[in-house]
């Protein structure tokens, strides 16, 4: 069978389906990724349907300080590292702090953006010193930045001399450092009834499973990343060169939930070279990079850097997800006071026994409204695909040709207690046949920072249309690289065999962070089906009996204990619901997954 096949899709050739025509500053600049988390394994169908589900990538990141590269910043908190002993500098100090970084929010995190805002603080006689590290935003479950300010007022020549750089660096000067890229990993998981009891059922024509699991399960994994980036400044210029190459080697030992064989793998990780614009002064920045990196679209929703490059297979670390750097993008991003776009080109880094030769583009532009509202459109196409949807009268609709395109909306006010709104809508045609798919999200949220802990609660309702047999019009909406635990990855368990189409799902979350960088969070789900007929999923619920999926209760630590250091707990029980049992998928999947992150 072609490989396209055993991936869940039939290839383009195929007969089309003819119902309709139409249609830093430089020390910062350093950029690196690692993983974290379970993985998403390869979901398989039947010959002939187009499982769009990229189960064979990831499903988080680390927010490690250049693992977190590319990914959107959801807040910014400051905090006061050392007081001045007066409440009212303090106060001053943390308003100046929160001025200088407010037009963070909404832009791709890069080192050199925060860096040059802080160092214009400091220049400005605001605050003494400041100094961030990336953390988890728990209330979201996005990207946040922790400011901390040195409020004293000692004189500059009080000050000990700074130390001479140590390691990962490897030559620095004013304009220009070199430094290594190290970042490693360590994890041991646990799963009870792995793919609700039925392994053969969902994954036993996998190409690349080996035995598969009993009852219970327990195996390790471990990574190791290495190489050198480095950024030089260009004369006395805001604009900059960078670049970065790295390898990594990935490993796993003992039966997982796909298979018992012991691997190894070594394998490109990055590799771009990029320019950056960046003006400390006004805080406009621009790049453009080109080669094997990551980026993600607001919280992952339809492109995460989670879905940048396949882990699993003969890769290994199919929970501990290391890989998100893609085969090639092209990106071009920015920030010009209250706007930012990008436009990018993506070819994901695919298993290569389930290469799919399917790439994305597309265009982003947004503007911050106010300091509470913002909002932004995109357009998506997929230029190129080997990969087909098949409807039930048994036509084939090449999915190269998809062209999505939407609105995002965000009001989250900065004060210490609110209410937050989010909310996404996207529509899905083809320039060859009549599609229309629809995917949209509401969220709304309450955080209370005034109180220990900064609780949080949040309700979501999410819809991704399935497609109607009783109709002309084909309208399952393509996930394109929708993922991300925490986010779109909905359910820790059921999201290795239930992608983002053809479904609907309520998710309840509630946040609490014990302290600075550590976040404990409960997230429920309940997923229903939008359609009976779910033709492009797993092939053993390509038809399914009733609309009850199940739901799923996790219950999540991150802790981001220094700026190189990352720990995750993660616990979970997915329940499955009447459309499993039907098919004698029904005893409840449970996982206890422990994962250690260290990143230079």
């Amino acid at each position: 069978m072609a490989a396209a096949a055993w991936c869940g899709f039939s290839a383009s050739d195929m007969t089309p389906h003819a119902r309709a025509a139409g249609g830093l500053r430089v020390r910062a600049l350093l950029c690196g990724a690692c993983a974290l988390a379970s993985v998403g394994v390869p979901v398989f169908a039947q010959e002939g349907t187009a499982a769009i589900g990229i189960g064979q990538y990831g499903v988080s990141v680390k927010p490690l300080d250049r693992a977190a590269v590319g990914q959107t910043i959801a807040s910014v908190e400051i905090e006061i590292g050392v007081s001045s002993g007066d409440p009212a500098r303090d106060a001053a100090a943390v308003r100046a702090a929160r001025a200088a970084t407010a037009g963070l929010v909404g832009s791709s995190y890069r080192p050199v953006l925060v860096d040059t805002r802080l160092e214009r603080l400091v220049s400005d006689g605001a605050v003494r010193a400041a100094s961030y590290r990336v953390v988890v935003d728990g209330a979201r479950g996005a990207l946040g930045i922790l400011v901390s300010v040195d409020a004293s007022t000692a004189a500059p020549e009080e000050r000990a001399a700074a130390p001479e750089p140590g390691f990962p660096v490897i030559y620095q000067d004013e304009r220009t450092k070199l430094t290594f890229i190290m970042s490693s990993g360590l994890g041991v998981y646990s799963d009870t009834n792995a793919w609700f009891g039925a392994p053969e059922l969902f994954i036993g024509s996998s190409p690349i499973a080996g035995r598969l699991p009993g009852d219970e399960t327990t195996w390790t994994e471990g990574y190791l990343e290495f190489g050198i980036g480095g950024a030089t400044q260009i004369a006395d210029s805001d604009y900059y060169l960078f670049g970065a190459a790295s390898a990594l080697f990935s490993a796993s030992r003992g039966q997982t939930v796909f298979t018992a064989a012991d691997r190894n793998f070594l394998h490109p990780a990055k590799g771009y070279v990029g320019l950056l614009y960046a003006n400390p002064r006004t805080g406009n920045s621009a790049q453009l990079s080109l080669g094997r990196q990551t980026w993600t679209l607001n919280s992952g929703f339809l492109i995460s850097m989670i879905a940048g490059a396949a882990n699993g297979g003969e890769r290994g670390a199919t929970y501990l997800g290391p890989r998100h750097d893609t085969d090639f993008s092209g990106l071009f991003t920015g920030e010009f006071g209250r706007a930012r776009f990008a436009f990018f080109y993506i070819d994901p880094d695919e298993i290569e026994d389930l290469e799919s030769n399917t790439t994305f583009a597309g265009a982003n532009l947004g503007y911050r409204i106010t300091d509470a509202l913002s909002a932004d459109i995109s357009l998506i196409t997929i230029p190129t695909s080997d990969l087909s949807n098949r409807t039930p009268a048994g036509e084939m609709l090449k999915r190269a040709g998809t062209t999505t395109f939407g609105l995002h909306a965000l009001y989250s006010p900065p004060a210490t207690d609110h209410f937050w709104l989010e909310a996404e809508a996207y529509q899905q045609t083809h320039d060859d046949y009549d599609m229309s798919a629809l995917a949209y999200y509401a969220t709304v949220g309450y955080i209370r920072k005034s109180l220990p802990w900064r609780p949080s609660l949040s309700y979501r309702f999410a819809s991704f249309s399935g497609d109607d047999p009783d109709t002309e019009t084909y309208e399952r909406f393509d996930p394109l690289m929708s993922t991300g635990l925490g986010n779109w990855l909905q359910g820790l368990s059921f999201g290795k065999l239930y992608r983002n189409a053809n479904l609907n799902t309520h998710r309840i979350q509630a946040n609490v962070a014990p302290r600075a960088g550590m976040n404990l969070t409960f997230t429920w789900h309940q997923l229903r089906a939008d359609e009976l007929n779910n033709l492009g999923g797993n092939a053993a619920l390509s038809q399914l009996s009733s609309r009850d999926i199940g739901e799923e209760l996790t219950a999540t630590l991150r802790w981001a204990i220094d700026r190189n250091l990352y720990l995750q707990l993660v616990a979970s029980r997915a329940v499955p619901g009447q459309a499993l049992k039907a098919i004698g998928a029904d005893e409840p999947w449970s996982t206890l997954q422990a994962s250690l992150y260290l990143s230079y």
